[in-house]
């Protein structure tokens, strides 16, 4: 044996990284089974309001499963950013702390918005009430019951937020997006249509008064923009839907490999021409 192995040397456990859980088991008996119906209707309620919450906080994220068990019912998630795919802890943390928050003072809790709140809702409504259902964030700390007082806290904090947020607002700031349609060159009326990436159903609607913009616009179309004004939003929706511009900047395009950049890249297979090579391809041969 060498000199400097140690026998029976504890292995380091492996990080993990923090997550949340979603516990249901019968409230008579733990002997029966919950319910699949049940408890896929309010898996789906609860991951709506993780997603939410997420939108709120303006990240892209996806939500992977990382334990899955009958013990009654449990599934365990942890968000992670959708191009890297790295875990995404202070948003476990942050979702965490403002449930049990909300559960303590019904009161709207920091980073939680009207939609946050509103799926929050919806999902502690659709609790059975046959069933214990408990929230959890990894070992951290003790599951939090969701019980009729939960929901009647959630009610509070939900009905705060609706109130406070008026049914439009306007605030100063800066989007990022594709420059996709030239609407009008009416010096009365200048306008563009500004695509989200994260929203790209729903353009929005840019008007611009400055006719330098106009340089600008030529330059950008198809294109990459950062677009600075006063955007106006409505309640419920994380993007605005119009906007008056006051600049913009075009972003650097990215380069397309053309099709001289691929020659020689790879090699014909022996006895076979570009126009055979392709067809094969085609036809999995």
């Amino acid at each position: 044996m060498p000199k400097n192995s140690r026998p029976n040397a504890p292995k380091s456990k492996p990080r993990t990284s923090p997550s949340l859980s979603l516990h249901v088991e019968p409230a008579e008996t733990k002997q029966q089974n919950v319910d699949a119906e049940q408890f896929f209707d309010l898996a789906e309620k609860w991951l709506k309001a993780l997603k939410a919450f997420a939108s709120d906080t303006g990240l892209h994220v996806r939500w992977e499963i990382i334990e899955l068990k009958k013990a009654s019912a449990f599934v365990q998630v942890r968000p992670v950013e959708a191009k890297t795919l790295k875990p995404l802890p202070a948003l476990v943390r942050e979702w965490d702390k403002g449930v049990r928050s909300v559960q303590k003072s019904g009161r709207p809790p920091e980073g939680f918005k009207s939609a946050s709140l509103q799926s929050l809702q919806d999902f502690v409504r659709a609790v059975p009430s046959d069933n214990i259902v408990s929230l959890g964030r990894g070992a951290k700390k003790k599951p939090l019951f969701v019980t009729a007082e939960t929901q009647r806290r959630v009610e509070q904090a939900a009905g705060v937020a609706s109130s406070q947020i008026p049914l439009q607002y306007s605030v100063r700031g800066t989007v990022r997006g594709r420059l996709a349609v030239l609407n009008s060159w009416n010096p009365d009326e200048r306008s563009f249509r500004l695509q989200i990436p994260l929203s790209p159903g729903k353009p929005v609607k840019c008007t611009y008064r400055d006719e330098k913009l106009v340089t600008e616009l030529g330059s950008g179309f198809e294109g990459v923009v950062e677009v600075d004004g006063l955007f106006h939003y409505r309640r419920e929706e994380v993007w605005p839907n119009r906007a008056e511009v006051t600049g913009i900047r075009v972003l650097a395009r990215e380069r397309l490999s053309s099709l001289q950049d691929l020659v020689g890249l790879f090699r014909l297979p022996a006895g076979q021409d570009s126009v055979s090579y392709v067809r094969s391809l085609r036809d999995a041969e």
